[in-house]
């Protein structure tokens, strides 16, 4: 868990499922990213947990989207 503060405690690990819905992307995604070691996950028993700071970190990594850019 990561401390956020008094009344905040983050989870610093979290299941295909919940790593989905807090990034907003599908399961496909989240095993793509695994197998090609673009995030980390422990597995305790049959469940994979992902860490949620190597997510973060994937993002940092990602381009920004700006004026000049498609869509925009």
């Amino acid at each position: 868990m990561t401390y956020k503060g008094p009344d905040k405690i983050e989870p610093a690990y979290g299941d295909v499922r919940t790593t989905c819905a807090r990034y907003g992307w599908g399961k496909t995604l989240t095993y793509e990213l695994l197998r090609d070691q673009k995030i980390r996950a422990v597995k305790c028993g049959r469940k994979t947990l992902i860490e949620f700071a190597s997510v973060e970190e994937y993002l940092t990594t990602l381009p920004t989207f700006g004026r000049g850019q498609a869509g925009s």
